[in-house]
Formats: structure tokens, C-alpha cells, sequence
């Protein structure tokens, strides 16, 4: 004679799995919570730092003294007439045959405050930073200042922008 062996299919409680639900639930939104905290911290800390930086274009004055062409390479001399360094500029060059922009950035620092600074060192700004060539003669460059807000970050004082005329 066999022995019937009774088989209980008995399973979770709706009570224990819907108390389990609830807790899975509620570890989730707090690992969210947390995840999110730091996110937000970084993200306001970067967009602070980039406000105080438009906040200190207000503070940029700046004149060019001199600007040439010397075969191919141009050559300004810049000075800033405030205290707050200028890190970086922008430069729309614009020739007989056409127009072009190219940046230039200061890895001494800058110019600070009351200095006159030749930009493009020794030879001037060139073939590297823009096609010469395709310009021909330079007519103007229109100047547009930057400041560093982070690590490889500039910020453009668009409203402090120059035009000076280049001579020969």
C-alpha cells in the first residue's frame, strides 16, 4: 500500500507580501533620495560658479594699443585697464576674402590687472590658430574677452566686445 504524501502549496500572505513591497518600495526612493542629493549639490555648486563668473565680466576693461599684421601673423597688444584678469580671449579675425575665429588663451594667467600683454608671444597669432591664407590682408579683429569659470571652462563677455583696426 502506498503512502500518499500531502503536499502543501502554501505562499506568501497578501500581509507579509505586501509589507515586503512597501519596504522594497521605500529602499529604493531612499537610495533615489541620496543618489539625487549629490547631483543636485554639484550641479548648483557648478551653475554658482559660472553666475559669479558672468557677474565678473562686469568688471573687465580693457584697450588695444596696437594692432598689426607682420607677414602672415597678427599682432595686438592688449592692455587691461581693470583689476580683474582677463584669462582668455576670442578673436574674430576678418580679412579681405573672408572671416574667421579663432581662441587664444593665457597659460601664464592671464593678463592681470594694469598689464599690457602682446597676444601670440613672439610670432604673433598665426597659421596655427587660423588659416592666413584664406583671409588675405587683415582688415579688423573684433575682441571678445573670457573669463575661467573651471578646469577648461571659459565664460564670454560677449558685452565687452572690441573692434580694433589692424594696419599694416
Amino acid at each position: 500500500m502506498r503512502v500518499k504524501k500531502k503536499i502543501s502549496r502554501k505562499g506568501v500572505s497578501p500581509l507579509v507580501a505586501t509589507t515586503m513591497l512597501v519596504g522594497f518600495t521605500v529602499a529604493v526612493i531612499g537610495l533615489v533620495i541620496v543618489w539625487s542629493r549629490g547631483f543636485i549639490e554639484e550641479r548648483a555648486a557648478k551653475e554658482e560658479a559660472l553666475a559669479n563668473t558672468k557677474l565678473d565680466c562686469e568688471n573687465i576693461v580693457f584697450s588695444v594699443e596696437d594692432a598689426y599684421q607682420q607677414g602672415g601673423n597678427l599682432n595686438l597688444n592688449i592692455k587691461n585697464q581693470a583689476s580683474q584678469t582677463i584669462d582668455a580671449f576670442v578673436l574674430r579675425i576678418k580679412g579681405t576674402t573672408g572671416s574667421v575665429e579663432a581662441t587664444e588663451q593665457f597659460p601664464a594667467g592671464g593678463i592681470k590687472g594694469l598689464e599690457t600683454q602682446k597676444l601670440g608671444g613672439e610670432q604673433g597669432i598665426g597659421p596655427e590658430s587660423f588659416d592666413a591664407a584664406a583671409l588675405g590682408e587683415i582688415s579688423s579683429v573684433e575682441i571678445i574677452p573670457e573669463l575661467k569659470a573651471g578646469k577648461n571652462k571659459y565664460v564670454p563677455c560677449s558685452g565687452k566686445l572690441i573692434e580694433a583696426r589692424v594696419s599694416l
